[in-house]
């Protein structure tokens, strides 16, 4: 990396714990709270543009994790639960179905598909179709697959890889990401990044998607608490992000061998929880890397490493960061 510039932008509730979000198709951000039942938009490239509260679900607390709908241009799925984050437990997990509008003026079409079975702690949810899910427990150190029309979760893989490593955190498998015919997965504790070759079943939709070959490993030395994927359409390089530490990690992947090695390119994040990695609306050949931080939260298992952003925790802001790759942006909310 030969530059990096770090400017404030975008305000946000600085008291909130972002999770999840996606890119609409229309530019702007849509982020879910953990720590409350709402919904969040704004323009990522406005500057001066303040998160507008889109809606709040009910019967829940936390909204837990949002994807995008293959197939379908402004649609997703959150997952949502009763959850209590100073004991790390969730319950009550719901997965609903997110109709954006085309006037951001109207609330969207909110529909509670079915309810996810109490076991382990899911923090993210990634579509396969508008159908399939595929669902990281952390607790349970495995991925689930879940027909959202039946209801029906079943075993999608398990392997010594998801589960609770020797460093420290809470949870095994966390994220994943699905590019090409591969499903990529961290382990938030173990500190590594694999991937497991996949096989579509565009005929059996109720299958969807099936493992087609053992887990592979890309990289196992990288630190604890890592929290967020993202991997490049070409899965050459991905980014990973560990939240105590707040540092941004690059791997490199190795098109031969799916064997990769990282390094740090950005420290001093302010509790990075997620990224996504997405093309530049100016130049789509060139990807955007935002980052999601979770501002000034604070609960009892969650040490905070002092770092340069503690000053200015408690003001209501974001910060977008660019990062040469061919001049990789990067944007994070705080």
């Amino acid at each position: 990396m030969s530059e990096e510039d770090v400017v404030l932008i975008t305000q946000a509730p600085s008291d909130s714990w972002f999770e999840g979000f996606v890119l609409r198709p229309n530019g702007k951000v849509l982020a879910t709270r953990l720590d409350k039942p709402e919904l969040y938009t704004w323009e990522a490239e406005d500057q001066d543009a303040v998160p507008q509260l889109v809606c709040t679900l009910p019967d829940c607390n936390s909204l837990v994790n949002i994807c995008s709908i293959p197939g379908y241009e402004d649609e997703y799925f959150i997952l949502a639960s009763t959850a209590d984050l100073e004991v790390v437990t969730h319950k009550d997990v719901w997965l609903w179905r997110v109709v954006m509008g085309s006037d951001d003026s109207l609330p969207p079409k909110t529909i509670r598909l079915t309810s996810v079975p109490e076991e382990g702690y899911c923090l993210g949810v990634k579509a396969v179709s508008d159908r399939i899910v595929l669902l990281p427990d952390g607790r349970t150190s495995c991925i689930w697959h879940l027909d959202t029309q039946s209801g029906k979760k079943t075993l999608f893989a398990q392997d010594e890889s998801m589960e609770y490593g020797a460093g420290e955190g809470f949870f095994g498998v966390n994220r994943l990401q699905i590019v090409g015919n591969f499903v990529y997965f961290t382990n938030s504790s173990g500190g590594n990044i694999c991937r497991i070759p996949v096989e579509f079943d565009s005929l059996h939709e109720e299958v969807g998607i099936r493992t087609a070959g053992p887990v592979q490993t890309i990289v196992d030395n990288l630190p604890s608490h890592l929290d967020g994927l993202a991997v490049s359409p070409d899965q050459t390089h991905a980014y990973v992000a560990s939240h105590i530490d707040g540092h941004l990690h690059k791997v490199q992947i190795d098109s031969v061998t799916g064997k990769g090695t990282s390094h740090v390119i950005l420290t001093n994040l302010d509790s990075p929880t997620g990224v996504n990695l997405v093309p530049r609306p100016d130049d789509p050949g060139k990807m955007k890397l935002y980052i999601v931080c979770c501002g000034e939260i604070e609960v009892a298992w969650m040490p905070r490493e002092d770092n340069p952003w503690e000053a200015i925790r408690d003001i209501n802001s974001a910060v977008t960061i660019v990062v040469t790759e061919q001049v990789v942006e990067t944007s994070q909310l705080m």
